[in-house]
């Protein structure tokens, strides 16, 4: 029903503060995520898993993921396992609540990754590569009884289709040791399986991830007798993955990246936007391998920082423990807010046995 309301003169509305706040302090109004530990429970087993007015939308993914397995093996051998990861965070009056609702996480294992074929050995570290869409589309996600605002949606994870479909010219990169040494590997839209052109017979290589922004490929090798991590400047920006990454004659570009050189072994790099995480165990760690990143600045990579240093003295990203394999999934929505998601593994206490996934979210900080 329609109620029209007759005026027999203008006069001004002031509406008092606390009248505001009666009226609308209960709208939501902000939507942001808190960092927090959180087990990917659904994932997890006790062998290894790692390698994870209209006011604001809820912030929802549901995304794919792929990771390192002995589960099927017990303990055994590493295979590449999938799993469906869905987190929703509401949004919440911010007049009313300090804090922001803690975040629904739904996480549910599918078993294993038949993109990725099966080899006698080990096979861990799998990546997706593949070139950046924009979405395109306007994320307006409903959150009834309110209404909601929609954004033009910049960024999102690969979403969750149960078979990790790349689009054409994508390829997912993995490491396996069937062959005696740790290499890498790449699997393009066909099933096509190819060496990695940057492989050596003396050496172990593994976990490979992509600069978009500077074209850039990175991964990490023990071809100076520890890990470090190394970098091969791909000129021309061609993003035709399934092509370029098995051209042996690329090899001599590869490089040392000065900046992250540390005493200890550093691996496992992710690269979002203008910061690369990375595990490692270089001197200041709080145990064993510790997650740090460097921030990209005019200049180039700034010295690897320990993660633990940008979390809430509360939130323990880095523990005695060992922390590995960190990745980042994404969510930007224009104008309004980007979740960063990261995902990684740890045997810290707790757990469900060896190495579990767990993710948080990042702080604002980490930019």
């Amino acid at each position: 029903m329609i109620r029209r309301l007759a005026l027999t003169a203008m006069v001004p509305l002031v509406l008092s503060g606390c009248l505001m706040d009666a009226l609308y302090g209960d709208l939501p109004d902000t939507v942001r995520m808190e960092p927090g530990i959180h087990a990917l429970a659904g994932l997890n087993s006790p062998y290894d898993d790692f390698n994870a007015v209209a006011g604001p939308p809820p912030l929802k993914m549901d995304a794919f993921i792929a990771f390192a397995s002995n589960a099927d093996s017990k303990g055994q051998h590493f295979t590449i396992d999938t799993g469906r990861l869905r987190l929703l965070q509401n949004p919440y009056p911010d007049r009313r609540q300090a804090r922001p609702p803690a975040p629904k996480l739904s996480v549910e294992r599918y078993g294993a990754f038949s993109a990725i074929p099966f080899f006698s050995g080990n096979v861990r570290g799998p990546t997706p590569l593949f070139p950046p869409a924009d979405p395109g589309r306007v994320y307006d996600e409903p959150f009834p009884p309110h209404m909601t605002r929609g954004y033009l949606l910049t960024e999102e994870p690969l979403p969750w289709n149960g078979t990790g479909e790349l689009p054409g010219g994508g390829v997912w990169v993995f490491d396996s040791d069937h062959e005696g040494r740790r290499n890498l590997y790449l699997v393009d839209t066909a099933g096509d399986v190819r060496p990695f052109f940057g492989n050596r017979a003396d050496s172990d290589e593994a976990y490979a991830t992509y600069d978009f922004k500077r074209h850039e490929l990175y991964f990490s090798s023990n071809r100076s007798g520890k890990y470090s991590i190394y970098r091969y400047r791909n000129q021309g920006g061609s993003l035709d993955f399934a092509h370029w990454l098995a051209e042996p004659s690329r090899a001599d570009g590869i490089e040392p990246v000065e900046e992250f050189v540390s005493s200890g072994n550093t691996m496992a790099p992710f690269v979002h936007d203008d910061q690369l995480f990375m595990a490692s165990d270089r001197p200041g760690t709080l145990g064993g391998f510790d997650l740090f990143v460097s921030i990209r600045s005019e200049n180039g990579w700034q010295a690897p920082r320990n993660l633990q240093e940008f979390m809430p003295k509360n939130v323990h990203v880095n523990t005695l423990g060992n922390e590995f394999r960190p990745s980042i999934l994404g969510l930007g929505l224009k104008n309004l807010y980007d979740l960063r998601v990261l995902m990684f593994s740890s045997d810290r206490p707790g757990g469900k046995g060896g190495y579990d996934l767990y993710v948080t979210a990042l702080p604002e900080e980490v930019r």
